[in-house]
């Protein structure tokens, strides 16, 4: 596991987003929220930052 962090949103829902992978097999990046879990696979070799993690899951947390 590389990175876990919780948002809180205006709603007052909490999300905690993870990421987890490594450089030679690449990152998975997922979201949970009310118990759904939404998983990303990114197939970059690159660490994806918090903000681009945030921004990858915008819509699903908009419809939260």
């Amino acid at each position: 596991m590389i990175d876990t962090w919780r948002m809180e949103l205006p709603t007052s829902k909490s999300v905690t987003f993870r990421i987890a992978g490594d450089r030679k097999s690449g990152f998975v990046c997922s979201a949970k929220m009310d118990g759904r879990d939404i998983v990303e696979f990114t197939g970059s070799l690159v660490v994806p930052t918090r903000k681009e993690v945030e921004a990858m899951f915008s819509d699903y947390l908009a419809g939260g």
